[in-house]
């Protein structure tokens, strides 16, 4: 692998003296892309003059960049989290190394998914510390799959690069891998609220998605049995205990709770990381087209100061060497995924 390209195109971040961070990132495979999307259909167009195809040329980057500015907003809310704000989530939290030391555990940028499912007073969920294990666990099991994947197919070299790609240089088929990966994760955790205790399916509710989704069960006598049982007990809702009934509405009152807090983070989130207009906009994109060679594409997001990790008290995560592993994929894992660039990009080629 180059030298050059290697250090290119890890993310340089530098926190300025006004307490905001300002993050840079070279993509140079991006870059080669782009340049392809520009010259391979273009060039070879004989209808075409010089004048015409750089009109063209410039439409290709003007599309991708446009597409872009639709990602931007998200990648910004889960950098300002990923870069401290998380910490009103996790904390403060490390982990104990082989070589006996304290580590400090980066944040993911999907801590924001679990507001509304963590334990308060008066409420059951999640600690500090189970929400951590529960990302490393994510972690593990996406590694774990690669592995599988890397294992039935013979692409050892392609779990290399995407197990580690701030040190690899990743080519479209690992991009597009990385990417959905991503989604699914961000699928997933984006329904986190609804997987607490509250939110469980009751009997009835169970027996129905199996009618609904197995018709080879859907016909079976007993199933039709346990479903009319059940739907008799559940319509003479006149006869519900009064503990029962003390319990369903708790339990409505904490769903709700919980749903606000989720909603007003992600507004707060979305709030603070606007300038004083107003605005969200804070990614800047310099373009290097002129060759293929050196084709490069260079991505600066400058977010405002977040909240310093530091001024909570650390505390340990006990987390084994392979859920660390699995932790620390999660956390590489959302600047390429999500970027806004490589999204663009992609759905480009795709079109």
């Amino acid at each position: 692998m180059d030298k050059t390209e290697k250090h290119l195109s890890e993310p340089r971040i530098e926190q300025l003296s006004d307490g905001t961070v300002l993050l840079r990132r070279a993509w140079p495979q991006l870059g080669r892309m782009l340049y392809q999307l520009e010259h391979d259909a273009i060039d070879s167009n004989e209808h075409l003059d010089d004048v015409q195809k750089r009109e063209l040329r410039a439409k290709v980057k003007e599309i991708i960049l446009d597409r872009c500015s639709s990602y931007e907003r998200q990648y910004e809310a889960f950098e300002y989290v990923m870069r401290g704000r998380a910490v009103e989530i996790v904390g403060n939290p490390c982990y104990p190394g082989i070589d006996g030391k304290e580590h400090e555990l980066p944040y993911t940028g999907l801590e924001g998914c679990y507001v509304g499912s963590e334990a308060k007073t008066g409420r059951p969920g999640l600690t500090q510390a189970q929400i951590v294990e529960e990302e490393a666990n994510i972690g593990l099991e996406l590694l774990k799959r690669l592995k599988k994947d890397a294992i039935k197919n013979y692409a050892w070299a392609n779990f290399t690069r995407i197990s580690d790609p701030d040190h690899h240089v990743l080519d479209k088929g690992d991009l597009k891998r990385i990417h959905l990966l991503w989604a699914c994760i961000v699928h997933r955790l984006n329904q986190r609220i609804y997987e607490n205790e509250e939110c469980k399916k009751t009997p009835l509710e169970q027996v129905e998605a199996i009618l609904r989704n197995d018709s080879r069960l859907a016909n079976d006598p007993a199933i039709q049995q346990e479903y009319t049982m059940l739907k008799e007990k559940t319509d003479n809702t006149h006869n519900e205990m009064p503990a029962d009934r003390k319990r369903r509405h708790e339990n409505d009152r904490i769903f709700r709770d919980r749903l606000a807090e989720n909603d007003h983070f992600r507004r707060e989130t979305y709030a603070r990381i606007k300038d004083p207009y107003g605005l969200s906009g804070h990614i800047a994109y310099h373009i290097e087209d002129s060759t293929f060679a050196n084709a490069n594409i260079i991505e600066e997001l400058h977010l405002p100061k977040p909240p310093d990790r530091h001024n909570s008290p650390s505390y340990q995560v006990m987390l084994t060497p392979e859920q660390v592993e699995g932790y620390l994929f999660l956390a590489r894992l959302g600047e390429h995924g999500g970027d806004p660039v490589i999204r663009s990009m992609l759905t480009s080629e795709e079109r």
